[in-house]
């Protein structure tokens, strides 16, 4: 049977084709029958057939581009609104942060009359200013080797002690994650035992057993994340954008810099702390990692009592490193921790490729201080960094290079960058001009492998970064994020080591590290 196509109404009116196969047009008058040798008589002119509908999928495919272009005009306005609601919050953080830095800068030249004061109100407008302002001001804190003691001494007060929210606003996050029941699970004390710039703890303990979650009685600490971080966090990171577009556009120096990839990158990392699922599984994988080592730990997370919003835990009891360093601790149980937690890191870094990115005295606790076996344990794992295979290659030749004391290979890898292309935004205007940039930078890569020869180059590794960086800014060579975010964590933790012992043997502790790790070692190979 042929496939139908036309319409219902045609079908009813057309007529039952002849035995001999004559056509039919319109109804006529019955014929008598017509001898076999003679043809049917010529029917009447049938008039001009109008043309077929056109088929199901032909209609589909017009309401589709019809409802294709009513979406495209909703995305057009959609987009327009969002873009006037991020302007408004650039234009809102602009006024707040513009409102909280003025009395500040005026005040400056006052400072020595009153200093207390002026100190005070900087750590009120630092707080004021919201969760970006105190996560820079937590890290900062930590590097007293590059910023002034004064500042450090004062700000390290952020590194455990952010501003708090309100008991009210703990018990509604507890009831939209866990739900009405959540008091018959945990008995959560209302006041916070600790504050960052993202969330609080609280102390808590199981009152049944919860299946993956703990038994009744276990002591757990409750993070909670603020109100209104998502919000001040979500403008900051506008603002910040902005500014680093507005400085690449304004300065044409500063593109090199890639200060807006640098913005989105940060804007990611600080982002992801605001999932406490994601904080979950970073200390899962964490925990893991570390497994065969007593010394080193991470809380477990009670998957059963986890949301975006609530993150519930192991407590674990100790001082953290920021009050331990202010202790009068005989200096063996400072050398024996010191080495503890130098090694720790060595060990995030270059052989499991995952570093805890949110390092700083305020996140690491002292567990055990016996000389013999100290124990740390790091908090806040809400920050991990992880290279992908192409960064972590990259980064294996750059280290390779440096352990082989051949500072120009390390140079040119760095000026060539991960993808080996030339630098982007380098703003040089010929090629000569930025071959001898990159002849200069790795002048200074030589001198500093050849004064490790004799002084280990991660024995003073925070010395030999700085030179590194300052020589990059000045022969503009675009350091990759990942690169600067790795050596960040290293001098935060050798910041600490050093505190606890100024000669803690960096070197030998994250080259045994290294020389462990296959990617390493197969990068070596190839060297």
């Amino acid at each position: 049977m042929e496939p139908y196509s036309g319409g219902a109404a045609e079908a009813r009116f057309e007529p039952a084709a002849a035995p001999n196969g004559t056509g039919g047009g319109q109804e006529a008058p019955p014929q008598p029958p017509a001898p076999m040798d003679t043809a049917a008589p010529e029917a009447e002119a049938a008039p001009e057939a109008a043309p077929p509908p056109p088929p199901a999928t032909a209609i589909l495919a017009q309401r589709r581009r019809a409802g294709a272009d009513l979406d495209d005009d909703a995305n057009v306005l959609q987009h327009l609104a969002r873009a006037c609601f991020r302007l408004a919050r650039i234009v809102e953080t602009s006024i707040r942060l513009g409102a909280l830095a003025t009395p500040l800068v005026l005040s400056a030249p006052l400072r020595r009359f009153d200093e207390d004061r002026w100190w005070r109100y900087c750590l009120w407008a630092t707080r004021a200013a919201g969760p970006t302002a105190v996560k820079l001001a937590q890290w900062a804190s930590s590097r007293e080797d590059r910023f002034p003691r004064a500042f450090c001494d004062r700000f390290a007060h952020l590194q455990d002690r952010a501003p708090a929210h309100a008991w009210r606003d703990t018990e509604r996050a507890l009831e939209a994650s866990l739900g009405p029941d959540w008091r018959d699970v945990l008995d959560v004390d209302a006041a916070p035992v600790g504050t960052g710039c993202v969330a609080q703890v609280h102390s808590a303990v199981l009152k049944k057993d919860v299946t993956n979650g703990g038994r009744r009685g276990d002591r757990v600490a409750v993070k909670v994340v603020h109100p209104a971080a998502r919000r001040r966090v979500a403008s900051d990171l506008d603002f910040l954008r902005a500014c680093a577009r507005a400085g690449e556009a304004l300065i044409p120096r500063a593109k090199w810099f890639n200060l807006a990839a640098a913005a989105d990158e940060f804007a990611a990392t600080l982002g992801a702390q605001m999932d406490m699922r994601a904080e979950a599984d970073n200390l899962e994988r964490l925990r893991e990692n570390f497994r065969n080592q007593s010394s080193v730990s991470f809380p477990a997370p009670r998957r059963a009592l986890v949301s975006e919003d609530v993150l519930v835990e192991d407590f674990v009891e100790g001082p953290s490193m920021r009050e331990y360093l202010k202790r009068d601790v005989d200096d063996a149980r400072r050398k024996a921790l010191a080495r503890v937690g130098v090694d720790a890191v060595c060990k995030m870094i270059f052989h499991d490729n995952l570093l805890h990115g949110d390092l700083h005295p305020g996140n690491i606790l002292v567990t055990r201080d016996a000389t013999r076996d100290p124990a740390v344990c790091f908090l806040d794992a809400g920050i991990c960094v992880e290279l992908g295979a192409k960064e972590h290659v990259h980064l294996v030749r750059v280290l390779s290079a440096l352990m082989r004391h051949d500072g120009d290979a390390a140079g040119r890898l760095l000026c060539k960058g991960m993808d080996g292309a030339r630098a982007m935004h380098n703003g040089f205007g010929t090629d000569e001009a930025w071959q001898r940039a990159q002849d200069s930078f790795c002048e200074c890569m030589r001198d500093i492998t050849s004064r490790s020869v004799e002084e280990e180059f991660f024995n003073k590794y925070s010395e030999y970064a700085s030179r590194i960086f300052a020589e990059a800014e000045k022969c503009r060579v675009a350091l990759e994020g990942f690169f600067v975010s790795t050596a960040v964590a290293i001098r935060v933790m050798e910041g600490v080591a050093n505190a606890l012992d100024p000669d803690v043997p960096i070197g030998q502790l994250a080259l045994k590290w290294i020389a462990s790790s296959p990617y390493v070692a197969a990068g070596l190979t190839r060297s």
